[in-house]
């Protein structure tokens, strides 16, 4: 809860300096915005419960004999909880989008706070591709062995956020009226996710199976195949916001104003990804023949997505009761 720290100071400051500053008349309000959000570079980390290469019975129908070779004795091809394959990293450039908005508030009486809640949508078009930088495990034995392109892209990163605001307003001679403010909430976020893992074309360029009896057929087999995802993944992120902005009068009860917010979300999980084909063939490890009526091993995988912060600004239109 260290992370949270700022914002729970922060409000406290702001109940504190309220006590001594002049109050508004208490009462409803209505707000609505629109406007534009920039999101920060996000990075990537991709999990799945693949095995090896060899261990897949589509690629090598001898992978019963693999963990019995010297050298691959610590492979797991038969064995249960598989899934410790290592994972792989991989960073997306910040991009902007629309925001728009809509709350309910409410100015408390003899004070200068007022309280809110409120709704915002965001769709920030990442857009982008990136090549894999960095595996481990088994994940990094593929990117070093018969991989020649590997790539995951993300598209559009867009969310439903419900907060509850507290804000605090300065008093000016003016019509101008400037404001703090900090919220918690949640984003049910949504995230376009698509992944591209190509092999060499070339079987005699492909290291796969060094020392297996088998190793050319497992090569060939291997040899211009390629693993492909293309899927929406979702999760409920719990975030926080620091807000800021200044209104204008326009009338007694209307107010036009711009506002600016900085949020910051937990982490992005989502395990939903299937490869489909997976090295060439269904997502499975297992053929049905191999199987022989139990399981065939399906193939998934989770992505977590780090850093989804964002800046946005945007106009605001407020009426008070």
């Amino acid at each position: 809860m260290n992370r949270y720290f700022s914002v729970y100071a922060a409000v406290a400051v702001l109940v504190m300096f309220c006590m001594a500053v002049p109050v508004q008349a208490s009462g409803f309000y209505v707000s609505g915005e629109l406007g534009m959000n920039f999101g920060e570079k996000v990075d990537m980390t991709g999990k799945s419960n693949d095995r090896a290469s060899v261990c897949d019975g589509y690629i090598n129908p001898r992978y019963a004999e693999v963990e019995g070779t010297a050298g691959y004795e610590s492979y797991n091809c038969t064995g249960p909880n598989r899934g410790a394959t290592g994972d792989w990293h991989n960073s997306f450039s910040s991009d902007e989008g629309v925001l728009f908005g809509a709350a309910v508030g409410y100015r408390m009486r003899d004070s200068r706070f007022r309280l809110e809640l409120e709704y915002f949508y965001r769709d920030t078009g990442y857009d982008d591709t990136s090549d894999v930088y960095s595996a481990s495990g088994e994940s990094g034995d593929k990117l070093e062995q018969e991989l020649v392109r590997t790539i995951d892209q993300l598209g559009s990163l867009t969310s439903h956020n419900l907060f509850a605001n507290v804000y605090m307003d300065f008093e000016t001679e003016g019509k101008l009226t400037p404001y703090i403010g900090v919220g918690v909430g949640f984003g049910f976020t949504e995230a376009e996710y698509g992944s591209l893992w190509a092999r060499n074309s070339d079987a005699s360029r492909i290291t796969t199976g060094e020392g297996l009896p088998n190793a050319t057929e497992i090569r060939e087999n291997l040899a211009s195949t390629s693993s492909h995802a293309d899927t929406e993944l979702d999760d409920t992120l719990f975030g926080y916001q620091l807000l800021f902005g200044v209104d204008y009068a326009l009338t007694d009860s209307l107010m036009l104003g711009v506002k600016g917010r900085w949020v910051d979300y937990d982490s992005f999980k989502d395990g939903g990804v299937e490869w489909n084909p997976l090295r060439g063939h269904p997502p499975y490890l297992r053929t049905p023949a191999q199987a022989a009526g139990g399981d065939r091993e399906h193939v998934g995988g989770r992505i977590e997505l780090d850093d989804i912060e964002m800046f946005a600004i945007s106009m605001n239109l407020k009426y008070q009761f």
